[in-house]
């Protein structure tokens, strides 16, 4: 139980209840819904695996009921699932890699893994057991597990439960909140590291190097920290280089990490000494997007209305042909969940969405500038995640 909005339950914890969430918006007689999906399987299993990062076309699977859950792994994933679930009897391997195990470790480890992921799958799948409900399957990267189960079971037992979890999903839970908030709190610390130390004649990279020395320092994964200066703070989501920062430059921080699978995503501009008069104005039209932005965000508003007002808004500030795909998205165990922020996308705001919103400007040969804030959708409003001043950031 948690004390606090900002204390954060253990996975095992959190997936327990985020099952349970999901299994009230699904059909009674689901008995059982599997997933290959990595976003899905962390939320139905709490299992956050690395072998995802190495190898992205890696296939896995959560199997979960109200009460268990098991999973298909590769043989060099399982040492690190069984680390997680405690039980080397609910992981089910594929694929070759070597373990040794002591005495009275997990002997399941001895025995060869199956072949493929198809065989393991049925392998977990006649693990659980006979059951009398359906089995829901998630398609929200592919069919290969549809078509696999229907193969397996039958056409009638087979049903898509894709939009079950994504209507659970899209309502963060306190826990997913505290997960987001701490995330955003490491990227935060590490513009903060910038502000106190960061001296002209310093590069992309030493300031890069703060925020993530502050990230790994405070339990994350660095995902991207895209440190940019003068000229190539205009190209957008790039790599940070040894380019020394000259005085008066703009320069434009986009960063995230995760915490536990769970994804921070925020941007501020600085420059290095006193900003001129171009810089202030173009400053003052994007943050006045985004603040006109934020004013609108409640329940009930749709994604494309809160795009317009940011983009109307940067307009009559300043900026009367600026242009943008998007002015943000969702965030929680990916980066860019539902919504996208953009003049089509019409879902509506529920309490308890969680929302990066941002005004980014680039004009290729001069500079960019941007400002990324997360919320979470309140009955009011919103609730700030993240919670540094939005302002134009001087560096002595």
């Amino acid at each position: 139980m948690m004390s606090g909005k900002n204390e954060r339950p253990t996975m095992t914890q959190l997936a327990s209840e985020l099952r349970g969430k999901f299994f009230r918006k699904a059909p009674d007689d689901i008995a059982l819904v599997v997933s290959s999906d990595t976003a899905n399987k962390a939320y139905l299993s709490g299992y956050v695996s690395m072998a995802h990062d190495l190898a992205p076309s890696y296939r896995s699977a959560v199997l979960a009921s109200r009460e268990r859950v098991s999973l298909v792994v590769s043989a060099a994933d399982a040492g690190p699932a069984f680390e997680f679930l405690g039980e080397a009897g609910l992981i089910h391997r594929y694929g070759e890699f070597y373990f040794e195990v002591v005495e009275n470790g997990p002997t399941d480890f001895l025995r060869p893994a199956e072949r493929d992921f198809a065989e393991a799958f049925k392998q977990a799948m006649g693990a659980v057991g006979p059951t009398d409900g359906l089995i829901g399957v998630d398609r929200t990267n592919d069919d290969f597990l549809w078509n696999l189960c229907r193969e397996f079971l039958g056409e009638s037992r087979v049903v898509d439960v894709t939009r079950y979890l994504g209507a659970a999903r899209a309502i963060k839970s306190p826990g997913e909140v505290a997960h987001l908030r701490e995330a955003t709190r490491l990227v935060e610390d590490g513009f903060r590291k910038i502000v106190e130390h960061a001296r002209s004649g310093m590069t992309e990279i030493d300031l890069a190097a703060m925020i993530t020395e502050v990230m790994v320092a405070g339990g994350a994964v660095p995902r991207f920290v895209s440190v940019t200066s003068g000229p190539r703070s205009a190209l957008a989501d790039t790599y940070s280089t040894r380019r020394v920062i000259a005085k008066g430059e703009t320069i434009r921080i986009d960063a995230g990490c995760t915490v536990e699978g769970y994804w921070s995503d925020m941007a501020r501009t600085f420059v290095f000494g006193e900003p001129d008069t171009r810089q202030k104005r173009t400053y003052a039209a994007l943050l006045a997007g985004l603040e006109e932005q934020l004013a609108a965000v409640r329940p009930g508003v749709p994604g494309n209305l809160l795009f317009d007002i940011a983009m109307n808004a940067v307009r009559s500030n300043g900026l009367p042909h600026y242009k943008r795909q998007h002015c943000g998205h969702g965030i929680g165990l990916r980066s860019y969940d539902s919504p996208t922020i953009n003049a089509t996308d019409t879902t509506v705001l529920l309490e308890g969405m969680c929302l990066c919103l941002e005004t980014p400007y680039y004009t290729l040969g001069l500079d960019g500038m941007m400002v990324e804030d997360t919320i979470r959708v309140t009955a009011a409003g919103y609730e700030a995640i993240t919670t540094l001043s939005r302002e134009l950031f001087v560096l002595s």
